[in-house]
């Protein structure tokens, strides 16, 4: 059983890296790489797992490739006959370098040891991304499928009620026969006048002077004659009815007034150009055409602005009035929630910078 070896494309698969890092590492570090079979692919030892592992880390560390090499001589096996001859007969063929020259290239080689790790970290920082923006996309389902239910739930609900609710009795008017055996009143004689019957509202609406009220008009029949009946028409009150939703709550003007900032990982207090108030933030990040914000308080000193977004989606904004060291009132940012699920301080400090960014 012949011994087991690898490729380019297995070390990339295995490091989650692309072929040419792998041929760059080889090329950089050719006597800790050697080559188990030519031929096309290329296979290298088992081994060359744990030294590409090895490497990305140390170049992640921001080490240069001499550094690295120093590093990897200590951990494994140096292979000094699997140089390149290419290498070999041009470092043969060149004149001796000038210390001037040696200086360049190991400056050089800093600089692209620096350039690798700089491209390591943003594919990690791509991966996070890529992790939250995944998670982001789980709970924007989850919370469709939960309005769902509830819009389900709630037209059941209403079906159930419509169902059990009695249907309210008609009134018809007396049949046409009826009204004639009614015997007529006797013609009141010419020059009498004819008294109104009295006003059943009237010690209702004296009672209920004090209270505020609305007017409603109620006809009375007072008269039967030939002609028909004779009616006349009462001023009534009835209290007026209580709203069926109180006024919302809203921050005073000087809470709205704070400048709007957030802390950094330093505990700096970052805000806005200009300025920009609490009232200003909430106006930019409100869609336009989406209902207005409400707010909630949580404290004497804290507020909870919601900001629908559309699509069942919303924004919850925690504002505190609180003090700068420099004496300054601010309304700082506490937390930022967006469909249920809390911003990060480094996704918070994102949406901060992008509003700098617009709004300066």
């Amino acid at each position: 059983m012949g011994e087991q070896t690898v490729t380019h494309r297995d070390l990339a698969r295995a490091l989650g890296v692309s072929e040419t890092t792998i041929k760059s590492y080889r090329s950089k570090f050719p006597t800790f790489l050697p080559v188990a079979r030519e031929g096309k692919p290329v296979r290298l030892h088992a081994e060359a797992l744990k030294v590409c592992l090895r490497i990305r880390e140390l170049f992640a560390e921001g080490l240069s490739i001499l550094h690295a090499a120093e590093a990897l001589r200590s951990e494994f096996k140096e292979y000094p006959s699997n140089r390149r001859l290419s290498t070999a007969k041009k470092s043969a063929a060149q004149p001796a370098v000038s210390p001037a020259g040696q200086g360049q290239e190991s400056a050089l080689a800093e600089r692209i040891a620096q350039m690798a790790a700089a491209q390591d970290q943003a594919r990690l920082r791509m991966e996070q991304l890529e992790a939250e923006v995944r998670n982001l996309a789980t709970l924007e389902a989850a919370s469709k499928a939960l309005v769902a239910e509830l819009l389900t739930e709630l037209r059941a609900a209403k079906a159930a009620s419509a169902v059990q609710e009695p249907a309210a009795p008609v009134q018809t008017a007396p049949p046409a026969a009826a009204r004639t055996q009614e015997p007529a009143p006797e013609a009141a004689p010419a020059g009498a006048q004819v008294e109104a019957a009295p006003d059943p509202f009237a010690a209702a609406a004296a009672a209920d002077e004090e209270q505020p009220t609305v007017l409603t008009a109620r006809k009375i029949v007072t008269v039967h004659g030939p002609a028909g009946p004779v009616a006349s028409y009462a001023l009534g009150r009835e209290p007026r009815p209580e709203p069926p939703f109180p006024e919302p709550a809203q921050p005073d003007k000087a809470f709205l007034d704070l400048p709007a900032v957030i802390r950094s990982e330093r505990g700096d207090f970052l805000g806005l150009p200009g300025g920009q108030s609490v009232r200003r933030l909430v106006e930019v990040l409100s869609p336009e055409g989406a209902a207005p914000a409400a707010w909630f308080q949580d404290t004497p000193e804290a507020w909870t602005c919601a900001i629908p977004l559309g699509r069942a989606q919303n924004r919850e904004i925690l504002f505190e009035r609180t003090t700068t060291p420099r004496g300054n009132l601010v309304g700082l940012i506490r937390r930022m929630r967006i469909n249920e699920a809390e911003a990060t301080p480094v996704q918070l400090q994102e949406i901060f910078r992008q509003l700098r960014d617009q709004m300066s």
